[in-house]
C-alpha cells in the first residue's frame, strides 16, 4: 500500500464523517478485498469473512467521527476488522452447536493429503516463531502494516518491533533452507 493510498484512506474517513455517500462506496473499493484477507485470516471462514467485512464497515460509518486525523486510517480500518471478527467469533463460541456432517471428514485419510505443501510449510515456520514475532510478522505480511503502526498497536518501541521482524524473518529463512524448525 503506497502512502497515496493510505492518505486516500485517511480523506474517505473524514468524508464519511461528514456524511459523504460517495466516500463510503470508494473506501470499499479501495480496501474491501483486504479486510476480508484480514477477517478470514481470524475467522478461516469466507463467508464468515464477508459478513464481517459488511458489519466492519457499518462500524466504519458509525464510528468515523471517532477517527483522529493525522493517524493510520488503514491501520484503523484493520483494527476495527480485526476486532470485529475476533467479536464473530467470540459469540459464534456462545452459541454454538455441534453438527454431526461437520466431522465428516475425519474418516478420511485425504484431509492432510489435500492441504498445501506451501500452506503447511509456511504454517509450521511460523509455529515455531515466539509469539512477538508471530504477531509483528503477521501484522506486517498479512495486515500490510508499517512498523510504527505496528509498534503502536502493541504499545511497544518501534526497534524491538523491527528487531522481531528480523529475527523472525530471518528464522523462516533458516527454516524454508533447511527445512528444520527455527531456533
Amino acid at each position: 500500500m503506497t502512502e497515496k493510498d493510505r492518505q486516500t484512506i485517511n480523506e474517505l474517513i473524514v468524508g464519511i464523517s461528514r456524511g459523504d455517500e460517495f466516500a463510503l462506496d470508494a473506501l470499499s473499493c479501495l480496501v474491501s478485498a483486504r479486510m476480508l484477507s484480514v477477517a478470514q485470516s481470524v475467522t478461516r471462514d469466507r463467508a464468515v469473512a464477508e459478513e464481517v467485512v459488511q458489519d466492519s464497515f457499518v462500524r466504519i460509518y458509525r464510528n468515523a467521527s471517532r477517527f483522529r486525523r493525522g493517524t493510520n486510517g488503514y491501520a484503523w480500518i484493520c483494527k476495527i476488522t480485526q476486532n470485529v471478527a475476533l467479536n464473530r467469533l467470540r459469540s459464534e463460541k456462545r452459541n454454538m452447536t455441534v453438527n454431526i456432517d461437520d466431522f465428516f471428514y475425519l474418516a478420511s485419510d485425504d484431509n492432510v493429503e489435500e492441504q498445501s505443501v506451501a500452506e503447511l510449510t509456511v504454517r509450521q515456520a511460523l509455529s515455531a516463531l515466539q509469539p512477538f514475532e508471530q504477531r509483528v510478522i503477521y501484522q506486517k505480511y498479512f495486515m500490510d502494516l508499517s512498523v510504527r503502526d505496528i509498534a503502536d498497536s502493541l504499545g511497544k518501541s518501534r526497534s524491538a518491533v523491527s528487531r522481531a521482524i528480523l529475527s523472525g524473518e530471518e528464522k523462516i529463512k533458516n527454516f524454508l533452507k533447511s527445512g528444520t524448525k527455527p531456533v
